[in-house]
Order: C-alpha cells, then structure tokens, then sequence
C-alpha cells in the first residue's frame, strides 16, 4: 500500500513539474498585456491580442466579448488610471482539464495598485487573469477582480446626486415604463451633457417612480432641467404627465445635496 501510494505521489509531482514546450514565451506575452496597462502603452495590447480574442470582462453582466469591445475597456484603463502597477504577481502554467497536463495557457494572481488621473484617488485590487494563446497571440483572456467596486472606489468625494421621484398609480406603470424606456425616455437623460448614469425603479408599496441621477454638476442638471420641461419639442414631459398622480405636482426633483459619501 505504502509502495502504491509513494508511486502515486511521485506521478503527481512528475505530471505538475512538465512544462509545456510554449509555456515560457506565452508567458511573457501575458507580461506584456500587463506591461500595457503599467506602460500606459496600448500599441503592446495590439500586438499581443488576437483580433479573434474571446474575453471574460470583469464587469458585472458583460460576459464575454469580442476584441472591439475587450480593446475599448483596455483603452478605458490606460487613459483613466497612472501609476498602475501589477504586484507580487504569481505566475503559472494552466491544464488542460481533460489530460491534466499543462497546455501551454497561463495564469496569473497579483495585486493591482493605480490612481485615478481624474480624482487622484488610488486602489488596490487584488485580481486573478488566464490567458490562452493561437499563433503566438492571446487567443482567450478573463479578468477575475471586482471592477465596479474599483471605479466607485476612485470615484469623486463628492457626486452630484439628483433624485427624481414620481407618484405613478400602479394602473399606469406599465404605459409609464414604456415612456421611460423608449428612444426619448432615459436614454435622452443618460446621455445629456454631465449626466455619467442613473439607475431607475419603482415601488408599488407608495406607487412611486423612482430616478436615481449622477451628474457632474447640478449646474447641468438645471440646464438639462430646463430643457427637458420648457424647450424640448415636441414635449415628452406631456406624455409623461397624464400618467402621474396630481400631474406636474406628481413630481420632485432632489437635488443640491450634500455631504456625498461612499460606503
């Protein structure tokens, strides 16, 4: 028994020491997609990324994607973050999981350390990466580490937050959500000059509608304000009035707030 263990263990160790003949060369491949993002140098993501790349994005509901949009977020890192820095970083062979042997993919744990060019406020990440090659390029890649959490993180001290409530009767939501939904609903709000993202929602308890707004400034806001209840033609707000409990009165905007804080 102790012969048949010991052989065991001995094909263990034999299979984990085998280094895939393209290991080495791959990995410094996925070193220079690091080296992008240390650098600041995309010409070094290009050059190491197959155009035909099937990327696992950190971002929540992504999922995968296509090198257009895995190059996009790469060009979002690179010019939002400086002093980026890949540390302690733990290098090692990938498997296949059929032969359990290595086949020539790497992974990779370390720690990401940066700031934000816009707030100058620094994070620290630590994150896990494997990288799968095809003719000397990087064929699959997945980023494992909490992405929102890190724009929130470096984010400003202080946001502009607007909340934008509306008593909507539970008979009307659904002719109301379309409002919301169609091309001059929310999508014209989110992309208005200042606005970064708003989240939406509504409770049936108090029947209200509730527009949760991030903007760079309430100056902005006003001014989209402005438009979107005394210039916009032809008027969507008198479609969205009907629909509303006590009409216009059915309706608050707060804003100029306060003592913004990040938990």
């Amino acid at each position: 028994m102790k012969k048949t263990l010991l052989l065991f263990f001995l094909f263990i160790l034999g299979s984990c020491s085998y280094e895939h003949p393209e290991y080495e060369a791959n990995k410094k491949l996925a070193e220079k997609w690091v080296e992008t993002f240390e650098t600041q140098n995309m010409e070094l993501w290009e050059e190491v990324v197959s155009e035909d790349v099937v990327d696992v994005a950190p971002m929540y509901g992504m999922g995968q994607i296509d090198y257009a949009a895995s190059k996009q977020i790469a060009e979002f890192y690179v010019n939002s973050y400086t002093d980026v820095k890949f540390n302690n970083p733990v290098w090692l062979p990938g498997i296949d999981t059929l032969t359990m042997k290595p086949d020539g993919s790497v992974r990779a744990y370390g720690v990401w350390t940066g700031k934000s060019k816009t707030t100058g406020r620094t994070f620290t990440l630590p994150s896990y990466h494997n990288f799968g090659f095809k003719d000397g390029k990087i064929i699959s890649t997945g980023e494992y580490f909490d992405a929102t959490g890190m724009v929130n993180a470096v984010g400003p001290a202080q946001r502009n937050v607007v909340i934008f409530t509306a008593k909507v009767a539970k008979k009307n939501i659904d002719k109301f959500q379309e409002l919301m939904d169609s091309k001059d609903g929310l999508t014209i709000t989110r992309n208005a000059d200042g606005c970064t993202h708003l989240e939406a929602f509504y409770n049936e308890e108090n029947e209200t509608y509730f527009i949760y707004e991030y903007w760079d400034s309430y100056e902005q806001y006003e001014t989209y304000l402005d438009w979107r209840f005394n210039i916009e033609e032809p008027s969507f707000v008198d479609k969205v009035i009907p629909l509303v409990k006590g009409g216009e009165a059915g309706m608050q905007a707060n804003y100029n707030n306060k003592n913004y804080n990040f938990y």
